[in-house]
C-alpha cells in the first residue's frame, strides 16, 4: 500500500485533513489488516477504500510457523499470479522481517532455492514495503508483543539489480511518519555488484551492508557464483575500499559454510588472507551460517565451529549465526519452489 496514494485519493475526495491522520492512525499504529477494522472512518469511505486502495497488494497466501524457533514464513502471490516469500523472525529480543526485493533471482548461485527458480521481474516499491507492512498487521493481530525494530533486504532477488525499488523502499520504510525503522537496522544484503555499491553509500549511508562472499578464490567462487565472472573478488575490494572510507560503517562479510566445497582449511586462509588485503579490515566482520540446500541436507555444526575457530586465531572477527526455521524451509526461495513443484 503506497501511503502517497492514499493520502491523494482522500485530498481528491474532497474529504477533511484530518481524515489522513486517522488513516496513518489506524495503518500505522493499530495495524488494522481490513478497512473494515478502521472504524474511525465513516462507513462508506471504509468501503470505498477497500475497493479503490486495498491495504496490501499482494494476497497472502500461505504462513508457516516454526515449531523449533520463533521464525513464520509467507508465501504471497502477486497480482500477476508470481510468488515471493517474506520471513518474520525473531533472533534476540525483537522482530526482524526478511524481505524479497525480486521475483526469482538472475543469479543462479548453485546452493541458492531461489536461483534455481530463474529470474521473472523486479518487485516494485509497494511490493517491498508491504512485506514488512503485512508482518506488523500480523505481529498486531496475534499480539506477539514486541515491535517490528529491523528489516534486512536478504529474501528472494539481488537487491542491488533492483536498485531504485530497493533504496525507495528502504527510505519509505524509515520515514518517522510511517513504520519508523530506523535508518541503522535496515540492512542490504549483496552478492557482490561491486559498481552499486558508491551509490549505495550515498543514498543510504546509515544501512548496514553484508556481501555474499562464500568464497575467496575467485575460480572456486565463480563455480558457486556465477556473478564472480562480472564482479570478481578484486572489484569487490576495490567497492569495499571505497565504501569504507564514504561511509566509516562495519561491513558483514557473509558465508555460508557448504561442507568439503568451501570449508577447508585452506579456505580458511584465502579468506583471512584476503580480508587483509583490503584497507580498514578492521571494519570488516565475518558471519558464518551452516549452508542449508533443503531435502534435508545442510552443514553439519561441527564443520561451522571449526572454521570459526580457524578464522579466530588468524584474528579475523566472526560470528556463527544461528540457523532458523529450518522445519518451515526458511531459506530464500524454498517454499516457493516446493508450491512449484506441487508438493
Amino acid at each position: 500500500m503506497n501511503f502517497e496514494y492514499v493520502k491523494q485519493y482522500i485530498k481528491d475526495a474532497g474529504l477533511p485533513n484530518f481524515r489522513i491522520a486517522q488513516v496513518k492512525d489506524a495503518i500505522f499504529k493499530r495495524g488494522i489488516s481490513s478497512w473494515d477494522e478502521a472504524t474511525s472512518l465513516p462507513a462508506d469511505l471504509r468501503e470505498k477504500l477497500k475497493q479503490d486502495r486495498p491495504l496490501l497488494s499482494f494476497k497472502v497466501s500461505k504462513i508457516v510457523c516454526s515449531n523449533r524457533d520463533k521464525v513464520a514464513k509467507a508465501l504471497l502471490t502477486l497480482k500477476d499470479g508470481y510468488q515471493i516469500e517474506t520471513v518474520l523472525l525473531k533472533p534476540q529480543d525483537t522482530w526482524s522481517v526478511c524481505v524479497s526485493s525480486q521475483v526469482g533471482c538472475p543469479l543462479r548461485c548453485s546452493f541458492c532455492s531461489t536461483g534455481k527458480m530463474g529470474f521473472k521481474r523486479d518487485l516494485t516499491q509497494e511490493e517491498i514495503t508491504d512485506q514488512v507492512l503485512m508482518w506488523y498487521q500480523y505481529v498486531h493481530k496475534e499480539k506477539l508483543g514486541e515491535r517490528i525494530s529491523s528489516v534486512v533486504f536478504m529474501g528472494m532477488g539481488e537487491p542491488l539489480l533492483n536498485y531504485l525499488n530497493v533504496v525507495k523502499a528502504a527510505q519509505d520504510l524509515s520515514n518517522p511518519d510511517y513504520l519508523n525503522i530506523g535508518a541503522r537496522h535496515i540492512s542490504v544484503s549483496t552478492s557482490g555488484i561491486a559498481d552499486k555499491l558508491h551509490k549505495l553509500a550515498v543514498d543510504l549511508p546509515q544501512a548496514n551492508l553484508a556481501i555474499s562472499l562464500h568464497n575467496a578464490d575467485n575460480a572456486e567462487r565463480s563455480k558457486i557464483m556465477p556473478v564472480n565472472r562480472k564482479f570478481d573478488l578484486d572489484d569487490i575490494k576495490k567497492a569495499l575500499e571505497e565504501y569504507i572510507a564514504m561511509t566509516g560503517r562495519q561491513v558483514f562479510l557473509e558465508y555460508s559454510v557448504i561442507e568439503n566445497v568451501n570449508s577447508r582449511p585452506e579456505h580458511i586462509r584465502k579468506l583471512a588472507d584476503w580480508i587483509y588485503s583490503i584497507k580498514d579490515n578492521y571494519l570488516l566482520h565475518v558471519n558464518l551460517i551452516a549452508c542449508n540446500l533443503g531435502r534435508g541436507e545442510k552443514t553439519e555444526d561441527r564443520v561451522v565451529k571449526e572454521f570459526a575457530a580457524g578464522l579466530k586465531a588468524m584474528g579475523i572477527g566472526v560470528t556463527i549465526r544461528k540457523s532458523m526455521g529450518n522445519d518451515i524451509l526458511a531459506a530464500c526461495g524454498q517454499l516457493a519452489s516446493q508450491k512449484k513443484e506441487g508438493k
